[in-house]
């Protein structure tokens, strides 16, 4: 069993060095240094899926050079790719409609380092739709694109023979990894790059590509943008329930376009794979209204996703908000091809100011 993260990070006892390596002796607790025989505060960390860790990782002041990724010798919590964060409401009804809206952040929109044309525009149809249903909607979910500086789909994260990053919009293929074209800046992940493109490829939705630099984590491109948040928080204190924010993307080994899952799951890393929970509590409701940005890429995921683990009997009550989702700039095809397929699997294709909450129920 993982020891709890605040034991590990204990000082070490003078008879230890900061280079010790912690094991676990036997099956009991005790740790002892490799080096000096003494005891030491720390120990060997179990993995998520319960396997053993191994006794080789160091604590403390030294990155660990022992494990190819560093993250399986830290807690799931500590390096999970998502998270759901819905302010532990006490008990609340799921009768009417929930809305989901993808990605609506300030990069997305125009201006914004990816901006998307339309954005803005979907942005205040769906404030709209709040502002004229809010006792018709039940939930809000929010999903926020949320990346580190170094992701895979970031320029930082790549270098070429001279040591140059590729630019923006840049295609990398498994051919092009296989070839050294580009590979990983870190060295220990140049097998990853590998089965990652090969995956991708296989997958058939999306081949790797390079974005700018987009949703980073506490700069104003991550925030949702000011033409949608008033009326968010207008609905919460009206309804006295918390926003339920899906942040996504956080694991900088893998693309998550879907705010369910990423495109290649991650073995070490759960929150990569498809967030059953969260479809469960978005089939609770009536129906579900999916917007956002975008219509090509996050929307469109998201949505197949949502579909692939939705009861056979209610596609008709997923609903697309067609009015206020928009596509990236040369994936207009993928958009419509989203839409005709959505519609094909039974969906309820809607603008904004068509819908019709559903009837009370008494």
């Amino acid at each position: 069993m993982a020891l709890p993260l605040s034991e590990l990070l204990l000082p070490l006892p003078a008879a230890c060095s900061a280079r010790d390596l912690l094991c676990r002796t036997g099956s009991g607790n005790s740790r002892r240094s490799r080096s000096s025989g003494e005891d030491c505060v720390g120990a060997m960390v179990d993995f998520v899926d319960g396997s053993p860790g191994s006794p080789e990782v160091a604590y403390h002041k030294e990155k660990s050079t022992f494990f190819q990724l560093a993250s399986k010798h830290v807690a799931h919590a500590s390096m999970g790719a998502a998270a759901v964060l819905d302010g532990a409401p006490v008990q609340e009804d799921h009768d009417d409609a929930a809305l989901f809206i993808i990605d609506p952040q300030v990069d997305f929109h125009e201006g914004g380092t990816l901006g998307i044309d339309g954005a803005t525009a979907d942005s205040e149809r769906i404030a709209k739709l709040i502002e004229k249903h809010p006792d018709s909607i039940d939930h809000i979910f929010v999903s926020l694109d949320t990346h580190h500086r170094i992701h895979i789909a970031h320029a930082a994260f790549w270098r070429n023979a001279a040591g140059e990053s590729p630019a923006p919009f840049t295609e990398i293929l498994h051919a092009d990894v296989r070839a050294r074209k580009w590979v990983p800046r870190e060295k220990q992940l140049d097998k990853w790059a590998l089965e990652y493109t090969a995956s991708l490829e296989k997958g058939g939705r999306f081949k790797h590509v390079i974005w700018p630099y987009h949703c980073v984590l506490g700069t104003v491109g991550h925030a949702v943008t000011p033409v949608l948040m008033p009326a968010l928080d207008e609905w919460s204190t009206r309804r006295q329930r918390a926003v339920t924010w899906v942040l996504k993307g956080q694991n900088n080994r893998t693309e998550m376009y879907s705010a369910l899952k990423a495109e290649v799951p991650v073995k070490d890393d759960p929150a990569t794979h498809i967030n059953r929970t969260l479809v469960a509590s978005l089939a609770s409701h009536r129906q579900v209204l999916i917007c956002g940005e975008a219509k090509s890429h996050c929307v469109n995921q998201t949505t197949r996703d949502l579909l692939s683990l939705w009861p056979k009997d209610r596609s008709s009550d997923i609903v697309v908000l067609t009015d206020a989702t928009s596509p990236v700039a040369g994936f207009e095809e993928k958009g419509a091809q989203f839409i005709k397929d959505m519609t094909a699997a039974g969906l309820t294709m809607c603008t904004t100011t068509d819908w019709v909450p559903p009837p009370k129920i008494n």
